[in-house]
């Protein structure tokens, strides 16, 4: 009851980490949904997630089992969670090559939560990650929330204005330069029939900022282009915001934040991704879900 992580914590995030490996999905319908055929299954890992306190999380997992403001359950759901994010973020060999090396040194002994915690750095190589973790999420709590906040993707185009070409000074006006922009244009077409929209013979200045309100983590970023590129950058400084900028052949298409979705301690996903249109596709699938949920109830009620 001291250190219930060690218990409960370690039982769930086990029990959790085999389900996920043999493929078993968490199905939380009770038994009058399934019976008319709704029946959704979740990853054991997303289940737990939800049930974890994320928002404003008060109990570290490492705290003792009598003196919490939000219950036991943290113990069981926040441990498995933050162990499942570890191991995201060292690698599943080295998270077992810790787990066998802490049953080495503690079978059937009574370890501490720094017993867990060095056996995990000595084993793994990669002690600066695991007492980040411990610090942050274990022996102390943190809530993680970032965001993706904004994508612009702006075509650069020349300016009017006076310009030195050959020895000579040469002024274009507004007009003038419009009707060159429009020749460059139908040029470019013509050479690159084939070219997908969002690229052309300008460039484009590719803008991508991060926020961050909570605790800081290591973070990735993927942006997408239209000319099918891709840029991966790596958001690790302790910062609150950041931006990223690309000067590109083509217009970027989506950026995301964590797309290995490393961080399951994370607030939320809703905001980790953008898309330079609107994209209502997520909108249209959950009122469709709502839409044949509600048929099917009706279609209950009016059979009874």
């Amino acid at each position: 009851f001291e250190e219930p992580a060690l218990d409960e914590g370690l039982n769930e995030f086990w029990d959790q980490r085999m389900l996920q490996a043999r493929g078993q999905k968490i199905h939380p319908a009770p038994r009058w949904l399934r019976a008319v055929g709704v029946n959704p299954g979740f990853d054991v890992f997303d289940f737990e997630r939800f049930a974890a306190p994320r928002k404003e999380p008060a109990d570290a997992p490492g705290q003792n089992a009598y003196r919490r403001l939000q219950g036991i359950g943290p113990a069981y759901v926040r441990t498995a969670v933050t162990l499942r994010d570890l191991e995201q973020r060292i690698g599943s060999a080295a998270m077992e090559r810790g787990f066998k090396e802490y049953y080495r040194r503690w079978k059937f002994r009574h370890p501490g939560m720094a017993d867990l915690r060095e056996a995990l750095a000595d084993a793994s190589g990669q002690r600066a990650a695991v007492e980040a973790v411990f610090a942050q999420q274990m022996v102390a709590v943190a809530k993680i929330d970032d965001r993706l906040d904004a994508l612009t993707s702006v075509e650069q185009l020349p300016l009017p204005g006076t310009a030195q070409r050959n020895g000579v000074w040469i002024e274009e006006t507004a007009g003038a330069l419009d009707k060159r922009i429009a020749v460059l244009r139908e040029q470019w077409r013509k050479a690159h029939p084939d070219a997908k929209p969002g690229s052309g013979p300008f460039p484009f200045l590719t803008s991508v900022t991060v926020r961050r309100r909570g605790a800081p983590v290591p973070q990735t970023i993927v942006v997408k282009f239209a000319d099918g590129a891709s840029e991966t950058v790596r958001w690790d400084a302790n910062e609150t915001w950041h931006t990223f900028t690309w000067l590109k052949p083509a217009q970027a298409v989506s950026a995301e934040l964590d797309p290995a979705r490393a961080h399951h301690l994370g607030v939320g996903k809703l905001d980790d991704s953008r898309t330079l249109k609107p994209d209502g596709r997520a909108a249209r699938r959950w009122s469709a879900d709502i839409g044949a949920l509600a048929q099917v109830l009706l279609s209950l009620v009016a059979t009874l």
